[in-house]
């Protein structure tokens, strides 16, 4: 579904130019506000509260999907959405909010899964709503990815410093800053950029909450890999990049943990100096990243 990719990047589009992505629980707490409101607009019959509400529940499922950094059209090709012809149900959407909520809390939250436990991802049960949302807006004639190219431009008018928002991993600057220097495509988080007048305890501590949230969801959400950049001269040795490199990696595993789940990480280095034949070569000069990647 190529709208879907389009969605995607609407709604990123809308979000950046609002200042940034909310707080991965905080989304939560508007998709389950959303989808509540889905359950009072049918519980009222108001076909028009209804369609509004559907919309919104659109927008913030497809905002919580960006952050995972989920393929929607991977993941609609896979359901079958385009094709779909069941009747809604909105016992189907609250399981589906309730299967995301589960998973979220043990990304952000305060209960870690089961070991025993089968995760689904995020993106899967994100998908599977969105699914729910089409096959209840097929009867009320609402063309929902036409609709939401209004509420986009809505939120740019009304929203604009209207929330308290945040950075994000998937918005760093450093995901775009390796991207340049690589040509990666890959679905990847960031840590912050580097600051000139910041020590490099400071930068990797700035970086950890997002890097501890990366290695417990990585594997199962499939995102490829975390981007760190730390500064260094196109003149420098390898030797200096190398230094540089096991510094960072020793304060990382000081301060995150090695698994969670059983999925250990790797990281791999990118610099100037490796040479254009490296598959590690980063056309940078000021510039050194590397990518932690969680293992299978």
């Amino acid at each position: 579904m190529q709208e879907m990719i389009r969605l995607q990047q609407k709604v990123d589009e809308t979000i950046r130019a609002l200042g940034g992505y909310f707080r991965p629980l905080s989304g939560l707490a508007r998709l389950i506000e959303e989808v509540g409101e889905v359950g009072e607009a049918l519980e009222t019959a108001d076909h028009q509260a209804l369609k509004a509400e559907i919309v919104d529940v659109l927008m913030i499922s497809t905002c919580l999907s960006n952050q995972y950094v989920t393929d929607l059209a991977g993941q609609h090709r896979e359901l079958g959405t385009e094709y779909d012809q069941e009747q809604g149900s909105f016992y189907r959407l609250v399981h589906e909010a309730g299967q995301v909520a589960r998973v979220m809390n043990g990304y952000e939250g305060d209960k870690p899964p089961k070991k025993t436990e089968d995760i689904i991802p995020i993106g899967t049960s994100l998908a599977r709503l969105q699914r729910e949302l089409f096959r209840l807006a097929r009867p009320l004639e609402l063309d929902l990815l036409t609709e939401i190219d209004q509420t986009n431009a809505k939120n740019r008018q009304r929203d604009r410093a209207r929330f308290a928002l945040t950075r994000d991993p998937v918005t760093e600057l450093t995901i775009d800053h390796f991207r340049s220097a690589t040509g990666n495509t890959e679905r990847l988080w960031g840590a912050p950029a580097h600051e000139a007048d910041l020590p490099l305890e400071a930068h990797i501590e700035a970086a950890l909450p997002s890097l501890r949230r990366f290695v417990r969801c990585a594997r199962i959400e499939g995102i490829a890999g975390f981007v760190i950049e730390a500064p260094i001269e196109r003149s420098d040795s390898l030797i200096s990049v190398k230094e540089q490199a096991d510094e960072i990696g020793r304060l990382i595993k000081e301060q995150t943990p090695l698994a969670f789940k059983e999925a250990p990480y790797r990281i791999d280095v990118y610099a100037p100096q490796l040479g254009p034949v490296s598959p590690y070569h980063a056309e940078d000069d000021h510039r050194m990243f590397l990518v932690l990647h969680v293992d299978e």
